[in-house]
């Protein structure tokens, strides 16, 4: 699985790095940032981050 935040669509509302702080982080310019590998213990964390974005800013492709 591989993860990327599409920045013109992040408002930078922190609820990935609540769900994913292993792999999500917003960082000073105020958008998430992928900081993190996705791992088979994180996997389900992160596609509830994915779900979960607002603004549909987590891109997730299945490897």
């Amino acid at each position: 699985m591989k993860v990327s935040i599409i920045s013109e669509n992040c408002i930078g509302c922190g609820q990935c790095e609540a769900t994913c702080s292993d792999v999500f982080k917003i960082e000073d310019d105020g958008v998430a940032h992928v900081v993190g590998e996705v791992k088979d213990e994180n996997k389900e964390d992160v596609e509830m981050a994915a779900d979960g974005c607002p603004t549909s800013a987590i891109n997730v492709e299945n490897a």
